[in-house]
């Protein structure tokens, strides 16, 4: 027989990702579609940070600019400039996004 509570844990730690990750887009305690929508599609912890991680990313790039770079160039920076490099090296499960961030772009 499967050990529910494993699968508890999980649930309470994507839950608890997705109240990090959606601080931005929602406010807390409330109905937030973002959320929702990540609750169903359930990806992995790693693209979730990621994401959040681009979306920091894409943030600091546009206030530079002083316009929205758009995710195109986000991603593309991403990539060229060695991000997704450097996060596939710092990526551990135990980290926040917000610690993996600070480890990436230190």
């Amino acid at each position: 027989m499967a050990d529910t509570r494993q699968n508890h844990v999980d649930k309470v730690e994507y839950r608890r990702l997705l109240e990090e990750i959606g601080e931005d887009y929602c406010e807390k305690g409330h109905y937030c579609i973002f959320k929702e929508f990540l609750i169903e599609a359930h990806p992995s912890r790693r693209l979730l940070v990621q994401l959040k991680n681009c979306d920091q990313a894409k943030f600091l790039w546009s206030k530079d600019a002083g316009q929205d770079v758009g995710w195109d160039e986000t991603l593309r920076r991403w990539i060229s400039e060695g991000h997704a490099k450097k996060f596939a090296e710092v990526y551990k499960d135990e980290l926040s996004s917000k610690e993996i961030f600070k480890l990436v772009f230190g």
